[in-house]
């Protein structure tokens, strides 16, 4: 068989692939398919052309409520007996072994820590073909043990495929991969929304009044990292300020409780919403008036994409890639990490300006598009 790689455009940007003159089989392995990375793996198959493509995902933790595309999922539960570290692992490892023999993949994609150093053992043990990796975030919540076998395997991976400039950036650093094997490849989303047509009836289901201006965050309540429990200490200044302001936070998590509880300490409670996880999440952007994302570390972050195409002004933090969304001042407004001040400032700034809303707004839509 011979191969060759060439670029094919996708709905989602020019991607490098293996072309060859079959079907190419793909399989696609990570640790989650929930959270925003599972929304983008998910989303991005609905284009792929399955006259080319015959992919497969193995994920060894259950996507939730997800609305999937025509594309096979293939959960690999926890064993009762074999779950912790580091017989866990090597179960997964031997599972994953058998799977690939079995499908022969011409490439092998993964996602998260656990299922990259899969792929690399396998690569390594003649299992794989073709091995690509992602990186979708700043590696936050990777230490010294994950980043020593990282380095330890780091010449395996074939193509590395960062989400962002500043996520390219940490990898050459602490992972010291080389550039010439690290793709930059931007996260995408759909523009192309139809209305609802139920704004107003989203907006009665969570008791506002057609004066209150709403205030969206998007965001995974299980991971401090999204900085939710820290907004809570900038809303009494909003209100304050502007007593018609609304708060809703989409999301779902297990520190949803204590978030509530902080907000009646706070004594913000009537001016919150928390809608949960939903998968109707295009009816709340639909009526919000600014997006807040006010992450401590982000790699190309979703909810700024998908608030750009829905024509939010945005209000983020100046991490990680989303001075690579933002254009200061034009879409919306970057501040430094924990500026309770500034936040604040820009949120009120926005409120109490509707043409610099929109034209925000607009900005913003276009920039996506």
């Amino acid at each position: 068989m011979v191969f060759q790689f060439t670029k094919r455009q996708t709905k989602q940007g020019f991607i490098n692939i293996l072309c060859t003159d079959k079907i190419v089989r793909v399989a696609m392995i990570t640790n989650d398919i929930g959270g925003g990375t599972g929304n983008h793996l998910l989303s991005m198959l609905k284009h792929w052309d399955k006259s080319f493509w015959q992919t497969v995902i193995f994920s060894t933790a259950p996507g939730w409520d997800r609305t999937v595309p025509d594309v096979p999922i293939q959960y690999l539960p926890p064993s009762r007996y074999f779950r912790y570290y580091p017989v866990a692992q090597l179960r997964y490892l031997a599972q994953l072994k058998k799977i690939l023999f079995n499908m022969l993949p011409d490439i092998v994609h993964t996602y998260f820590f656990w299922s990259i150093i899969y792929g690399r053992l396998l690569k390594m043990a003649g299992r794989i073909k073709v091995l690509v990796e992602n990186r979708e975030d700043e590696g936050f919540n990777w230490g010294l043990h994950e980043y020593l076998l990282l380095r330890m395997t780091k010449s395996l991976p074939d193509k590395i495929i960062c989400v962002s400039e500043a996520v390219k950036k940490v990898v050459q650093e602490r992972e010291r991969i080389e550039e010439s094997r690290i793709a930059v490849i931007n996260n995408g989303a759909d523009s192309n929304h139809v209305p609802s047509g139920l704004q107003a009836v989203t907006r009665r289901e969570l008791g506002f009044q057609e004066e209150n201006l709403v205030i969206g965050m998007v965001a995974n309540y299980n991971r401090p990292v999204k900085g939710v429990g820290n907004f809570l200490d900038v809303v009494p200044a909003i209100v304050s300020a502007v007593p018609s302001a609304r708060f809703i936070f989409v999301g779902g998590g297990n520190e949803e409780n204590a978030l509530r509880e902080k907000a009646r300490m706070l004594g913000i409670e009537p001016y919150i919403v928390f809608v949960g996880y939903t998968k109707e999440i295009h009816r709340y952007y639909e009526i919000m008036d600014i997006s807040v994302l006010n992450s401590f570390s982000e790699g190309l972050s979703l909810t700024l994409l998908e608030s750009m195409g829905y024509g939010i002004p945005v209000v983020a933090t100046r991490v990680g890639g989303n001075p690579e969304l933002v254009v200061e001042g034009e879409t919306g407004y970057l501040v430094p990490v924990n500026n309770h001040g500034l936040l604040a400032d820009r949120i009120i700034k926005l409120l109490s300006n509707p043409e610099l809303r929109r034209s925000m707004g607009e900005e913003g839509r276009r920039r996506i598009e």
